[in-house]
């Protein structure tokens, strides 16, 4: 996990930092300048190009993480050049797609949504930049660059937002210029991430593939068909309930449900950094066919994202009410949304790289049937859950379809692979930081916000932190924070 701790470190500090930027942005200052419609009109425009972004990336992502152990020792650009021959293709078919059943999409969303639809074609210059901005992003993983999309797509693309909602706000320009400029942050991203590969030298594009490369091509081939398939279906599953809200019942409820869905993604920040490498790994451990390092990242990964992500969710939930307090009153009763989305992502990191196990592995088509049943289950179920319970109901239902999608994926690694993520110390963790909260939401609030936080902050950090460390419940954590404290202190008594 050497290699594993030291990027997701450095990535982490990139995405809390964004995070601080994210919660100024979408906490503080979008809903109080933005109407509940327009900041609903922001989000599902986002969730709709990602959506098709995802659908046009045709597997590229996956592709170049499995395949490039295979062909990192080319003198010749293999992985980004296919990599750009099949989102180019993408793209062209996912616009064509657009505009073939655009007349049906807006039809859909013209009762409940109506702005969507009088802005619905900035959907395609959008999920264009981040087709291209993902290829990058995915090549510069691929050969451990991960900081600089990191700081891209976390920290610049969320300041260029802020400064021009706030230009919005002094009346620089109009809703439609904000929209175009909004749109055109990410088409900058892109941009620059292009840039950064020039820099690295690493733009050697090559379309000239040698006879050695048609066998590999043709396995390319055979699975990107698939993994299209299973990378749609679960983005689906994290974003058909945000679509479907503003189906059924409208922008308000959209920005509603996003501030909920956001605070949500918080969690998922220590798995995002850590899985950006341990699935690298985890391709290069499966093309040896080393099923003992496949065990060890299984467990560790596990393990380290559920300590990580549940300090985090809990966190959350003992400052829930102090953290939305500067949100205009119709967000506030959003805590029980919040708990059910966080459930669910707290499922999803806590099952470790058990996605990866499978794409890397000749079961690849499973995860494809498995993902198909569970968008169909996550659609059915937000169809009868939305118009029923409101914006819970698509918590719920989201918070169930992944729940069952990730035990299907545990009980069939279990069964062909023999591996399992659980220990002592992983249903430890789990107590811990149950019974820790527990105690922390016994606390009175503080008639201050800021010292309600403090309190309760570390109250629960106090109690739970130090039992980790001595319980020697994860020895990542423990390194981690040795070499947290070991940079403090090099940085305290520095001469």
């Amino acid at each position: 996990m050497g290699i594993v701790s030291k990027s997701s470190l450095n990535f982490s500090i990139i995405l809390f930092i964004g995070i601080g930027l994210g919660y100024v942005n979408t906490i503080l200052i979008f809903p109080n300048i933005l109407t509940e419609e327009e900041l609903g009109l922001t989000r599902i425009l986002m969730s709709a190009s990602s959506v098709v972004a995802q659908f046009a990336q045709l597997g590229t992502g996956n592709i170049l993480v499995r395949f490039h152990p295979h062909i990192k020792n080319e003198k010749k650009n293999i992985s980004l050049s296919i990599g750009l021959l099949i989102s180019v293709f993408g793209l062209i078919l996912a616009t064509a797609s657009l505009f073939l059943f655009k007349d049906y999409f807006i039809a859909t969303y013209s009762e409940k949504s109506k702005l969507f639809t009088k802005y619905f074609y900035l959907v395609i210059p959008f999920f264009s930049s981040l087709i291209f901005f993902n290829l990058f992003d995915a090549y510069l993983r691929v050969i451990f660059k991960n900081e600089v999309p990191a700081f891209l797509n976390f920290i610049l693309l969320r300041i260029v937002w802020l400064i021009l909602v706030l230009l919005y706000y002094l009346d620089f320009f109009g809703l439609t210029t904000f929209l175009y400029l909004y749109v055109g942050g990410q088409t900058l991203m892109s941009i620059l991430a292009l840039a950064y590969i020039i820099y690295l030298k690493e733009l050697k594009i090559s379309f000239r593939f040698g006879s050695s490369n048609i066998e590999m091509l043709k396995k390319m081939y055979g699975f990107g068909a698939f993994t299209i398939i299973s990378g749609l279906s679960v983005y689906l599953i994290n974003r058909i309930d945000i679509l479907m809200v503003g189906k059924y019942i409208g922008l308000d409820q959209v920005a509603i449900y996003s501030i909920a869905f956001y605070i949500s993604t918080v969690i998922t920040v220590p798995a995002q950094s850590i899985s950006r490498t341990s699935n690298v790994l985890a391709a290069q451990a499966a093309k040896n066919d080393d099923f003992k390092t496949l065990s060890e990242l299984y467990k560790k990964t596990a393990l380290y994202q559920l300590l990580l992500c549940s300090l985090i969710f809990c966190l959350i939930i003992v400052n829930y009410d102090s953290i939305i307090i500067f949100l205009p009153e119709v967000y506030h009763d959003s805590f029980m949304v919040f708990a059910l989305l966080g459930t669910s992502k707290m499922v999803e990191v806590s099952f470790g790289i058990n996605g990866a196990i499978i794409l890397n592995s000749k079961y690849y088509k499973i995860d494809t049937l498995l993902s198909i049943i569970l968008l169909i289950v996550t659609f059915i179920s937000n169809m009868y859950f939305i118009p029923k319970y409101g914006i819970e109901g698509a918590a719920f239902a989201t918070m169930t379809s992944i729940v069952i999608f990730h035990l299907l994926r545990y009980f069939f690694i279990l069964v062909k692979f023999k591996m399992q993520p659980f220990s002592r110390n992983y249903f430890g963790i789990l107590l811990l930081v149950s019974l820790s909260t527990f105690i922390t939401l016994q606390i009175p609030n503080a008639s201050l916000f800021w010292v309600d936080v403090i309190i309760k902050s570390g109250s629960f950090s106090i109690i739970c932190i130090p039992l980790i460390w001595w319980l020697k419940l994860s020895p990542s954590f423990n390194q981690t924070l040795v070499a947290l404290l070991n940079q403090f202190r090099a940085l305290l008594f520095k001469k």
